[in-house]
């Protein structure tokens, strides 16, 4: 049996008299009255020494309705009592079919009568034998969901103000997303601070530029490797202890740098623990993307990714500069131990400050179920209990997931961005580090802050493009039409490199520094939430380990395939050759994904 909902209490709920009246909430700014929610903690009045008990797994919450100038009236809020449903979490069409299937009458709005349901499925009972028309407080509760968001005051919900409801709440990033992006700051400057310095030792241990691109590619490979089954662990496990092993597996790599011998055991001892930093890249990674992808809506995906991002480049900024600088003053080895230091900081910084966000399995596949068989006459509870749909049952295996997500074209499209980002970025070391440090005579510490100059500009850009991503896909626009042009400006910054322009270091920084600028402000925000838009939250799981998968081979083949171009003709050629593979991504994704695509609207 329901228990008896508890009302919050104003401090005006005992008349004068002495008469109990049923509580209201006043709005401080225009007195609008609003009917009191129930709350799932002790309630007290220590003026009247009032004191009510609700059971945690029975309460029901409304949002707080915030004085921000405007008559609340006006304005159609979500209780927090249907945060269970998950609402905000879904894409306009599924959300659409839910508030068909508690629209029983089909008259278009949901009355009273109609919310018990509601009520029912986001506390769990729906297989409840409750009578409803003798249960007053059901009733009580469900009239308390319609008046929420009964903008009109009809004693119904339509459509549009359900909808406005759930963008209202699916719009403020979650401030989970910050204890994430502390813990990534940490990581991303540890990797930071090695990026100038690996090409230098490795030259010193007497590697040659192939070699070190064999190196450079033990990492993708291992990521290749471990991307899926990470993926799966994180799904099985948890984001969390995701993100505690994944640090702790890279800071084992880092000390294997610091410890290679310089020897004929040098390039052996290189690879390995380069392919120790990979696994625990992949580790981090699928912990970090499932749980952003956890906590973000379709209305703010873009900028529940921009803290993460921010983070990044910010650590990417002040590392490569302190990596620098340390090894021009206390040796090569000495930045790959304060890298370990770093990642082992990563992993603990985890375990104290990130709770686990992994919804259950159960919960995804009943949102399925409820989505996909929305027939006349169903309720939701009986919809609950029906069998998985055969699609579900066909994606049981991360092959079929896979083979159903290429067959799409903007899955394709995407998917060749992210392996040519990789592919750039795996060619850094054998490409851009090699003839800045060779031909341009450039230290450690000023490689260190060429990169550092475009991760600042970057940084700066970086909530401005993510604001706008978020603004352009809510305008029923498709995040394509930003994703390509960002593709060809870098491509063009790149082949101006390679063509050997301007031969000087200030230039060749500049031209550095705009494709880097390109990347972040019209792609890199715009990759993940493109990926995410285009799977079903079943798929997107397996969708980022093919993002990461995509990228891991990008780098494994610009690594050794430019490395060896590098070496047999030159590091200007090479560099040429990764801005004609840009161009060639970019062409194609434009084919792949239909620029007047539009975001569907109900």
């Amino acid at each position: 049996m329901f228990q008896r909902c508890c009302w919050t209490l104003s401090s005006r709920v005992i008349s004068r008299n002495g008469c109990r009246h049923r509580p209201t909430i006043i709005s401080a700014s225009a007195l609008t009255v609003h009917p009191l929610r129930c709350i799932g903690d002790d309630v007290r009045n220590n003026k009247n020494g009032i004191s009510n008990q609700i059971n945690h797994g029975q309460r029901y919450v409304t949002s707080s309705i915030k004085n921000e100038g405007n008559n609340n009236s006006n304005k159609s809020i979500l209780p927090n009592s249907l945060s269970s449903l998950n609402f905000k979490y879904m894409e306009t069409d599924e959300l659409r079919k839910r508030f068909d299937a508690y629209d029983k009458n089909s008259d278009g709005s949901i009355c009273a009568q109609e919310a018990i349901q509601l009520v029912k499925d986001a506390d769990g009972h729906s297989n409840s034998s409750i009578d409803i028309k003798n249960c007053t407080e059901l009733k009580a509760c469900a009239e308390d969901i319609i008046r929420s968001m009964d903008k009109n005051n009809d004693q119904r919900v339509e459509w549009s103000e359900f909808k406005e409801a759930v963008d209202h709440a699916a719009t403020p990033v979650s401030s989970r997303v910050y204890p994430i992006s502390g813990t990534m700051f940490i990581n991303f400057t540890g990797q930071g601070v090695m990026v100038p310095v690996l090409p230098f030792l490795a030259r010193a241990a007497g590697l040659s530029t192939s070699e070190l691109g064999m190196v450079t590619a033990a990492s993708a490979l291992a990521r290749i490797v471990s991307n899926v089954p990470a993926a799966l662990a994180a799904e099985k496990f948890g984001r969390r202890p995701m993100l505690m092993l994944g640090p702790m597996l890279g800071a084992a790599g880092m000390i294997g740098f610091a410890l290679a011998p310089t020897d004929s055991y040098a390039f052996a001892s290189f690879c390995a623990a380069n392919a120790m930093c990979g696994f625990g890249s992949a580790i981090t990674m699928a912990g970090c993307g499932l749980y952003l992808t956890d906590i973000s809506t379709p209305l703010n995906r873009a900028r529940t990714m921009a803290p993460l991002q921010m983070a990044g480049l910010i650590g990417f900024m002040v590392g490569p500069p302190i990596g620098g600088f340390i090894a021009d003053a206390y040796g090569l080895s000495i930045p790959f131990y304060i890298t370990s230091g770093a990642l082992m900081l990563t992993a603990a910084s985890a375990m104290a400050f990130l709770p686990e966000t992994m919804r259950k399995q159960e919960t995804i596949i009943k949102r399925h179920v409820e989505s996909e068989q929305v027939v006349e006459g169903k309720s939701v509870t009986t919809m609950s209990a029906a069998p998985i749909p055969k699609t579900t049952q066909m994606a049981t295996t991360t092959l079929d997931h896979w083979r159903t997500m290429l067959t799409k074209p903007d899955i394709q499209g995407i998917s060749s961005v992210s392996l040519v980002t990789g592919l750039v970025q795996g060619s850094y070391a054998v490409t851009t580090i090699i003839y800045a440090s060779e031909t341009l005579q450039m230290s450690p510490s000023e490689v260190g802050m060429m990169f550092t100059c475009a991760v600042l500009v970057m940084a700066a850009i970086t909530k401005p493009a993510t604001d706008f991503s978020d603004w352009w896909h809510n305008n029923s626009n498709c995040r394509s039409l930003l994703i390509a042009p960002g593709l060809g400006l870098a491509a063009l910054a790149t082949g101006m490199r390679g063509l050997e322009v301007f031969p000087t270091v200030l230039p060749f920084t500049a031209l550095f520094v705009m494709s880097h600028v390109a990347n972040a402000a019209l792609v890199t925000p715009n990759v993940t939430p493109f990926l995410v838009d285009a799977t079903t939250e079943a798929q997107r799981a397996q969708a980022l380990a093919m993002r990461n998968m995509a990228q891991d081979v990008g780098v494994l083949g610009g690594a050794i395939s430019l490395g060896a171009v590098s070496q047999a003709i030159g590091a200007p050629e090479a560099i040429l050759c990764s801005a004609g593979l840009q161009a060639l991504a970019m062409i194609f994704f434009a084919l792949r994904t239909s620029p007047g695509r539009r975001r569907k609207k109900v």
